[in-house]
């Protein structure tokens, strides 16, 4: 296998003066926040969340409208007052996943295995004892970024949108980079997915956005035609992997727990509107376990094929 930092198209940060002018001292108080909260206990980290999960709430209600809109297309059976209790625990759990995200980044070995329960692990070892490449299929939630710490245990790559701010863009990178893992810039393409996983590199891929019609298809996603990408198909036919599902969710102690699950079978299809079906199938599967933790505030039905936005 080639070295992690032999592969190209690496989103690359650094640390320089220009960080530190003052319009950057927001930024930084933010960082200082975040990191000075793993000295408290879990407990209390849970508390501030309920109250900045209400905050945002309240504050935002563009995002509000977005995330009640979601969850009533996707789950029309539920009543208006448990949709409106989803939104609102969605908002929560929001406001929680900032504390995991210091975990993630900075957190020691012994702080990493109080507040990440990991299961699942031996289906990746198989995948990789029968020789198989692999591509690990994650969905948008709010504890996305504890799948971070699977660069514990291979070598693990993924992509990553640079933020637009350069402080917060510098500390994520470096906090998920820190484990020896590698964040590839969006812009460099999947040629450098591809490499990877053809070296040997668990590749994360996280596939559900509405980026236009231009390159999707529409799939069923909890019922509604949904403009879906299916590269994940062509991906694994280019690197003869296998997919591996992996998510993660928050657990009532506020802990989180991150799950592996048996690879995919029968993928990919003979189609790209059946690749991207079994896809979003799988993604479903994960978010009935955890349904207030899917990132609803996400524009997620945006494109239509009738013209009409769903978000108006």
């Amino acid at each position: 296998m080639i070295a992690v930092s032999d592969l190209p198209g690496a989103h690359r940060v650094r640390l320089t003066w220009r960080l530190f002018a003052p319009r950057r001292w927001p930024a930084w108080a933010a960082v200082a926040f975040l990191r000075a909260s793993l000295y408290l206990p879990l407990g209390a980290r849970v508390g501030i969340a309920n109250v900045l999960g209400g905050l945002y709430y309240r504050g935002n209600a563009k995002r509000r409208r977005i995330a009640a809109t979601n969850i009533r297309l996707c789950f029309p059976q539920w009543t208006a007052e448990r949709q409106e209790r989803a939104v609102r625990e969605h908002f929560r759990l929001a406001a929680l996943a900032l504390f995991h995200m210091a975990v993630v980044w900075w957190g020691d070995e012994r702080t990493l295995d109080r507040c990440l329960l990991v299961t699942g692990l031996e289906h990746y070892e198989a995948a990789r004892a029968a020789g198989h490449n692999i591509v690990v299929l994650h969905c948008h939630c709010v504890g996305l970024e504890a799948s971070l710490v699977l660069s514990r245990y291979f070598p693990y790559v993924g992509f990553a949108k640079p933020l637009k701010d350069p402080v917060l863009d510098f500390v994520m990178t470096r906090g998920r980079e820190r484990f020896g893992g590698r964040v590839f810039a969006r812009e460099a393409g999947m040629r450098p997915l591809i490499r990877a996983i053809k070296a040997g590199f668990g590749a994360s891929y996280v596939p559900d956005e509405d980026l236009g019609p231009k390159e999707s298809v529409y799939a069923p996603f909890f019922g509604v035609p949904a403009a879906t990408l299916p590269t994940l198909g062509r991906l694994v036919r280019l690197t003869d992997a296998v997919v591996i599902p992996c998510f993660t969710r928050f657990l009532p102690d506020g802990g989180c727990e991150l799950w592996l699950e048996p690879p995919l079978t029968n993928f990919p299809t003979n189609s790209a509107i059946g690749d991207a079906t079994a896809m979003n199938t799988a993604i479903e599967q994960a978010v009935l376990k955890m349904p207030e933790q899917y990132l609803w505030t996400m524009k997620r039905f945006k494109t239509r094929d009738t013209g009409h936005s769903l978000y108006d």
